[in-house]
C-alpha cells in the first residue's frame, strides 16, 4: 500500500508542479499551477503576451479586466499537444454588453491515462490495472468600465484534480485592470496598459495527505496598435512582464499583423523561446494556430495549439449604430404622430369654425374654413357636405338678390342678360376661391361688379379676397425666405414665381415680391462667390480665394465668415511662418495651454486676439483653424 501512495504522490507532484517542471531554472523553488502554460493559440503564437490586449475568448485567462477589448460575443475551442499523450483542452465564451459590462465563462482541462497501478504483494510488485489523471478549471468572469478608458475585472475559478480514487477541489480569485488611452492623435493613441494578479485568493489543493497552496503571480504589460492601409490592416505589438511567487521574473513579447481582419500572422518570444502562429477568418468563423516550446527542450518537444473561434451576432459598434438608428426612427415616429395630431386638431377646429360661420351667414369665411379642411383631408365627408351647403346658401342669397333686381328692373331682357353674366362670374369666382386662387376670384367678381355695382355681397367678397390674397403672398414670401435660409434656392425661386403670378394687377404687392426676388439674386451671387472661394481656399489657392471672397462681400458686406476667410486668404498668400514676439507670443502659448486642457473655445478666443495684433501670422491661422475643427468634432459627439 505504501508503494501505491508513493506512486500517487509522485504523479500528483508531477502534474501539480507541471509549471515548475517546464520553466524552472536553477535556484527556483515552489509549485506552480499546471494551467500557467496558458490557453488559446493566439496567445501561444504571441509568446504568451496578452495582458494589455487579450482580443479573443481567452481574454479572462490573461486579464479579466481586459475582456472589455472584446467587442463581439465569441466562443473559442482550443486543443494543445503535450508530452506522452497528455491532452490539454480549453473552451471559453465572452459576452460583451453595451451597458452591463462584459461576462466570461470558460473551462480548461488537462488529462492523461495509462498510469500503471502496482501493488506490493508479499514483496512482489503486482500490476493490477491502470489509473487516469485529470485536472480541470472553471472560470466565471466579469469586467466593467469604471470610467472612460479604465476597466476592472475579476475571475472566480474552481479547480478540481482527480487521480485514480483520489480527488481534490480548490477555489480562487483573480483580479485585473485595463486602461486604454483616449487620445485621437500622438504616441498615446491606441496604447493599452494591463495588469492582472492571479490567485489573489489562492486555491488549496489536497491530494490524499499532500496539501499545496497554488502561489500567486503578477503580470503587467502594454500593447500598441498601428493601423495601416486606410485602417484596413492592423499591426499589434505586445510586451508583458510576469513575476510568480518564488520564481524569477519572466518576459513575453509578441507581435501580430492582421490583413483586413481576415489573415493573421504572429511571432513572439516566450522568456527566450521563439513562438510562431497565425490565423484565418471567414465570416463568423476563425481558426488559429500557435507553436512554442513550453518545456525543457531536452525533455519535451515543441507544443502545438489549435483554436477555433465562432463570432456570434453583431459587435458593440454595430449595436450602438443600431440603437442610434432605432432612436432616430422613434423620434421620426413621434414626430409623425405629433404632426398627425396637429393635423386632426386643425381639421376639427376648421370644421367647428366653418360651421359657426355658416350658422351666422358668413359664407365667405365658412368656405375658407371648409376649403382648408379639404386641403388637410381631401376625403373629409363632413367638410364636403358643409361646403356644398355653403354653396347652396350663397347661390340662394345670390338668386334672392337677382330676383329683387328683376322685380325692380322693368327692362326684363337687359336684366336677364346682366343677371346671367353676374351669376356666371360670381360662380367662377367661388370656384377660384375654393382653389385658393384669390387673384382670379377677384378678377371674376370685379367683372360681375361692373354689371351690378351695388351688389354688397360681391363687394364684400372682393374686399375679403384681397386681404386673403395679401396674406397668401406674404406666406409665399415667408416660405421663400425660409428656403433661402436652408440654401434651397431653386425652390425659393419657384415659390416667389408663384407669388409673382398672384400679384398681377396689384402693383404694391408686385413690387414687394420683386424686391424679394432681387434679394434672392444677391444671395445667389454671394453664395456662388463664397463657395468658390472656400473651394479655392481648401486647395491652397489663396490669391484666387481672396478674389472670390472680395466679390462675395460686395453682396453681403457684413458676412463675418467671408470676412474672416478673406483675411486668412490674404495672410496666407503673403504671410510667412515668422517668429512671434511680445504679447503675440504670450497669447499664442496661453492658447496652447488652454487647448491642452481641453478648453477649445477659450483657446480660440485667445488666438483670435493674438491674430488681431499680427494678422499675417500663419502659425496663428493654423492654430485657429485646428481649434475650430477640434471644436466642431467635439460638439458632434453624443
Amino acid at each position: 500500500m505504501k508503494s501505491v501512495r508513493k506512486l500517487f504522490f509522485v504523479v500528483a507532484c508531477v502534474f501539480l508542479g507541471f509549471g515548475r517542471t517546464v520553466v524552472a531554472q536553477e535556484g527556483e523553488a515552489g509549485v506552480e499551477s499546471i494551467f500557467s502554460i496558458g490557453v488559446g493559440a493566439r496567445a501561444l503564437g504571441l509568446g504568451g503576451a496578452g495582458v494589455a490586449f487579450p482580443d479573443d475568448p481567452s481574454a479572462f485567462f490573461w486579464n479579466p479586466g481586459g475582456m472589455v477589448v472584446v467587442q463581439q460575443k465569441e466562443i473559442a475551442l482550443s486543443l494543445t499537444t503535450l508530452f506522452e499523450g497528455t491532452q490539454y483542452n480549453f473552451m471559453g465564451y465572452v459576452h460583451p454588453t453595451l451597458t452591463s459590462g462584459t461576462f466570461g465563462l470558460g473551462i480548461a482541462r488537462i488529462g492523461t491515462g495509462g498510469i500503471k497501478h502496482i501493488e506490493d504483494e508479499q514483496g512482489v510488485p503486482v500490476e493490477i490495472g491502470e489509473l487516469n489523471y485529470w485536472s480541470g478549471k472553471l472560470f466565471l468572469s466579469y469586467a466593467m468600465t469604471l470610467f472612460k478608458g479604465l476597466a476592472m475585472g475579476m475571475n472566480f475559478h474552481a479547480t478540481r484534480q482527480v487521480l485514480g480514487f483520489y480527488s481534490t477541489n480548490g477555489f480562487g480569485i483573480d483580479v485585473g485592470i485595463h486602461y486604454g488611452f483616449q487620445q485621437e492623435e500622438g504616441i498615446l493613441k491606441d496604447l493599452f496598459l494591463g495588469c492582472s494578479m492571479f490567485n489573489v485568493v489562492s486555491p488549496r489543493l489536497k491530494m490524499n495527505v499532500a496539501s499545496e497552496m497554488v502561489p500567486y503571480s503578477l503580470r503587467a504589460g502594454f500593447g500598441k496598435l498601428f493601423f495601416l492601409r486606410q485602417n484596413a490592416d492592423r499591426w499589434l505589438f505586445l510586451a508583458d512582464l510576469e513575476q510568480a511567487e518564488y520564481k524569477r521574473l519572466k518576459y513575453h513579447i509578441g507581435t501580430e499583423y492582421s490583413w483586413n481582419r481576415l489573415l493573421f500572422l504572429r511571432m513572439g518570444v516566450d522568456n527566450g523561446s521563439m513562438a510562431f502562429g497565425g490565423g484565418l477568418r471567414y465570416k463568423n468563423f476563425q481558426i488559429d494556430y500557435g507553436t512554442s516550446r513550453i518545456g525543457d527542450p531536452g525533455f519535451f518537444p515543441r507544443s502545438h495549439r489549435f483554436s477555433i473561434i465562432f463570432y456570434i451576432g453583431k459587435n458593440l459598434p454595430e449595436q450602438r449604430r443600431q440603437l442610434e438608428e432605432q432612436k432616430v426612427q422613434e423620434i421620426q415616429r413621434r414626430f409623425s404622430e405629433r404632426m398627425e395630431t396637429e393635423r386632426q386638431r386643425r381639421i376639427q377646429e376648421g370644421l367647428k369654425a366653418g360651421t359657426e360661420y355658416l350658422q351666422k351667414g358668413d359664407y365667405f369665411n365658412a368656405r375658407l374654413e371648409f376649403s382648408r379642411v379639404l386641403t388637410e383631408d381631401k376625403e373629409n365627408r363632413e367638410a364636403q357636405q358643409k361646403l356644398a351647403e355653403t354653396t347652396e346658401k350663397e347661390q340662394a342669397m345670390q338668386q334672392e338678390r337677382q330676383a329683387n333686381l328683376l322685380r325692380e328692373d322693368r327692362e326684363r331682357e337687359r336684366s336677364q342678360r346682366d343677371n346671367t353674366f353676374v351669376n356666371q362670374r360670381f360662380t367662377e369666382g367661388l370656384e377660384a376661391l375654393q382653389d385658393a386662387d384669390f387673384r382670379k376670384a377677384i378678377e371674376k367678381w370685379e367683372q360681375a361688379l361692373q354689371r351690378d355695382p351695388n351688389n354688397l355681397q360681391i363687394i364684400g367678397y372682393i374686399q375679403r379676397a384681397k386681404v386673403e390674397l395679401e396674406n397668401e403672398v406674404n406666406k409665399l414670401i415667408a416660405k421663400a425666405q425660409q428656403l433661402v435660409r436652408q440654401e434651397n434656392l431653386s425652390e425659393a425661386y419657384k415659390v416667389l414665381g408663384r407669388a409673382k403670378e398672384q400679384t398681377e394687377g396689384n402693383p404694391e404687392l408686385q413690387q414687394k415680391v420683386l424686391r424679394e426676388i432681387q434679394s434672392l439674386d444677391r444671395t445667389v451671387d454671394f453664395l456662388t462667390n463664397y463657395q468658390e472661394g472656400v473651394q479655392r481656399y481648401g486647395k491652397g489657392e489663396y490669391e484666387a480665394a481672396a478674389r472670390f471672397f472680395q466679390k462675395a462681400l460686395q453682396y453681403d458686406p457684413n458676412h463675418s465668415r467671408a470676412r474672416e476667410f478673406l483675411r486668412n486668404s490674404l495672410a496666407r498668400s503673403g504671410g510667412e511662418k515668422k517668429e512671434m514676439t511680445g504679447e503675440v507670443k504670450e497669447k499664442f502659448y496661453q492658447g496652447i495651454q488652454l487647448y491642452s486642457d481641453g478648453k477649445y473655445e477659450e483657446a480660440l478666443t485667445v488666438w483670435e486676439e493674438a491674430l488681431e495684433l499680427d494678422p499675417q501670422n500663419i502659425k496663428l491661422l493654423e492654430a485657429i483653424e485646428g481649434a475650430r475643427k477640434k471644436l466642431e468634432t467635439y460638439k458632434k459627439k453624443p
